[in-house]
């Protein structure tokens, strides 16, 4: 008998939501004919972003206190409930800046799935609460940009900042995950909350690991 932990699928339910629309969003992008393709995918995503809000508006709502899920591998708090209705309210607003776009009729329904599947990776990542799903649903919604930078091949520019950031950004996370191995060796911890309770604060692997981290992250939101 396999002992599965309890998942809390409602608290999922924004990056669900989200992943469901991209899946959506790539059958739209095979059966949906070109002249209606354009508007059929804005409208998924639209309603997928939509979606998501709606349920992190409950999250947030029905979330007073802090919990832990997955065993302690993610937040349900109201914080992250926030957090996801920005991501969400965000992408619905790109969705409707995205519509009419020259690119459109080419690779409109793979953007918008790209969109949705960025948006439940930062919906995922707001909500990690140890150094596994903190990494995960950073490449997650990493790889999405990546792709989405460069989706204009017949824009040389486009195909050049895409390198480019996938560049930085592999860069940014093998910095990450390298100090994440040398808080994880020294504390023994992979929680926020248990790394921050080691008592010894002074400890050099532990700075030196805490620092590549933070370099990691500014690696990755280009803030140099």
């Amino acid at each position: 008998m396999i002992l599965k932990p309890h998942v809390d699928w409602f608290a999922l339910s924004p990056s669900l939501s989200l992943l469901a629309a991209a899946g959506v969003l790539l059958m739209v992008a095979v059966f949906v004919p070109r002249r209606t393709r354009a508007y059929t995918a804005a409208f998924v995503g639209f309603a997928g972003f939509v979606a998501a809000m709606v349920f992190a508006i409950l999250l947030d709502v029905k979330s007073p206190n802090v919990t832990l899920l997955i065993h302690d591998a993610m937040f349900r708090d109201r914080w992250s409930a926030l957090a996801q209705v920005l991501i969400a309210a965000s992408g619905a607003v790109a969705v409707l800046f995205s519509i009419g776009e020259r690119w459109s009729e080419e690779h409109v329904a793979e953007y918008y799935a790209l969109l949705t599947a960025a948006g439940a990776g930062m919906a995922f990542f707001v909500q990690a609460s140890n150094l596994m799903t903190l990494f995960l649903g950073l490449e997650w919604f990493s790889i999405a940009l990546y792709v989405l930078t460069a989706i204009d091949i017949d824009l040389v520019g486009s195909l050049e900042a895409g390198l480019k950031y996938l560049i930085v950004g592999a860069v940014g996370s093998a910095t990450l995950l390298f100090g994440s191995a040398l808080v994880y060796g020294r504390t023994g911890a992979l929680s926020f909350d248990k790394i921050a309770a080691y008592g010894h604060g002074h400890d050099s692997m532990v700075v030196v690991g805490l620092a590549m981290i933070i370099a990691g992250l500014m690696f990755k939101s280009s803030a140099a």
